[in-house]
């Protein structure tokens, strides 16, 4: 290469490496016309591409111009042979392809994470409430967990549930609002229903407060629509499924206010929603409370304690307490 080469090319790089656009009194009119079609080129590559992805192809892209400015047997190609032009377009468009399956890549690459994609929401020990992006609100009782994908409210608007939630939706016609559970779908469109559907819990109980909601049984597709002030009970043992009415809506949803409250309860399901409440272990050894039926309101924020003497006016047992296990017997 010689001087007058050597120079026009550094003069290249130095155009390049500023990056103001106004080229006019920085030396381009002082290339000849074939130099001002390579800076054009290069300029163009520069604006053009994508930094990060074409410095991590830079090697391949230098290596394919090396073959194309040298033959087979590595000797220099005469200028009979080799358009210093022609061989940057080659490259440059070699780039631009190179760019265009990366952007194609990327995309897709992009919307399949976004896809699969969750947001989890937990409350392990206390109540917590969770706005979703349509400004829908969910209150989340102890011990329960919600999910939905990154892509939520955009094409659907889906979530799914593991635990106890109270359910306050925006209304959308046109999307509706729809809970898994496992066993149970649940549809809705602008309504304020409660799920209680815990791993443990031998039964999934839905209750609508107010609107309109329909639940769908994954295992035979029949679907079951609600009205408000009624409960879904579904057995998932047996997958039976019966409706009932409440007058009460504090029996249903009351535990957002601390509440404690059931209606003819076995001993041991009051023990695992005062496990939830207080985060404790009950361990029943008495089989004669196990067999009892109970109905109760806690309302005044009762300790734990004062819960079960209640419950013993009804039937004697004891208890200890050992740290969070307490022991009934």
């Amino acid at each position: 290469m010689n001087l007058k080469e050597s120079n026009d090319w550094d003069n290249i790089a130095k155009i390049l490496a500023d990056n103001n656009e106004d080229v006019s009194n920085q030396g381009y009119f002082g290339l000849n016309f074939e130099d001002r079609k390579l800076f054009n080129t290069l300029r163009s590559i520069r604006l053009d591409c994508d930094y990060d992805y074409a410095y991590q192809v830079k090697d391949k892209v230098l290596e394919r111009l090396y073959h194309k400015m040298f033959d087979v047997n590595n000797s220099p190609a005469t200028k009979n042979n080799r358009n210093p032009f022609l061989i940057l377009f080659t490259v440059a468009a070699s780039v631009a392809v190179l760019l265009g399956l990366s952007t194609l890549y990327l995309f897709n690459t992009r919307e399949k994470a976004k896809d699969i994609a969750s947001v989890v929401f937990s409350s392990p020990n206390a109540v917590s409430t969770v706005m979703l992006p349509d400004s829908s609100v969910v209150t989340l009782n102890a011990g329960s967990d919600l999910t939905y994908t990154t892509d939520y409210d955009e094409l659907s608007r889906s979530v799914s549930l593991n635990g106890e939630a109270c359910f306050d939706v925006r209304s959308c016609a046109e999307k509706a609002f729809i809970v898994s559970t496992g066993e149970l779908v649940i549809k809705a469109i602008g309504t304020v229903f409660n799920i209680c559907a815990y791993p443990d819990d031998k039964e999934i109980i839905i209750s609508l407060i107010s609107g309109l909601v329909q639940f769908e049984n994954k295992e035979n597709g029949q679907i079951y629509p609600l009205n408000p002030r009624q409960s879904l009970i579904f057995d998932k043992k047996t997958s039976e499924i019966t409706i009932e009415n409440f007058t009460d809506p504090d029996f249903t949803i009351g535990w957002i206010d601390g509440k404690i409250l059931f209606r003819k309860k076995p001993f041991q399901d009051i023990c695992r929603i005062l496990e939830k409440k207080f985060n404790c272990y009950i361990e029943v050894r008495n089989e004669a409370a196990n067999q009892k039926i109970f109905t109760g309101k806690f309302v005044d924020d009762e300790t734990l304690s004062e819960i079960f003497e209640v419950i013993q006016i009804n039937i004697p047992f004891k208890y200890k307490i050992t740290n969070n296990h307490i022991t009934i017997y």
